[in-house]
């Protein structure tokens, strides 16, 4: 078992503030780091080794993000080893906290496939992080 410590603070610039802080107890978890160059097309990423959801954290951020412009865009695609989800922009670090967000996919999430339409060049590089919490007994 590991404890996980979540901590979020959102504030509306000198307006209320929302915190949020929660323990998370997952029985495996594991911290993957990926790069994903540019020009990438679907790039697999094993997130957990069952066909089950067992997935209750997964936490994604990178070191470039979607912007605006087409050509600058980083996406990925959740995947159930037969299905693929819809095109999900990277554009901010996301977190999904709990069953029921990790629900939102429709599918187990099993593998990430990542996109990048940034052209050719080091400073064009995604370094992604990943942390995913889970249950690894049925």
């Amino acid at each position: 078992m590991a404890t996980v410590n979540v901590a979020l603070n959102v504030q509306v610039v000198g307006r209320p503030q929302v915190p949020i802080s929660t323990t998370k107890v997952v029985e495996a978890y594991d911290k993957i780091e990926v790069s994903i160059d540019p020009g990438a097309v679907n790039k697999v990423v094993e997130i957990q080794p069952s066909t089950a959801s067992r997935i209750n954290l997964l936490l994604i951020k990178s070191s470039l993000y979607s912007q605006d412009d087409a050509a600058k865009k980083l996406t990925y695609l959740v995947n159930d080893r037969t299905t693929d989800s819809a095109a999900i922009e990277l554009d901010e670090p996301h977190l999904f906290l709990g069953k029921g967000a990790v629900s939102v996919f429709g599918i187990a999430p099993i593998v990430l496939k990542f996109s990048s339409t940034y052209v050719a060049g080091p400073a064009n590089k995604a370094i992604v992080e990943i942390l995913v919490g889970r249950d690894a007994t049925p």
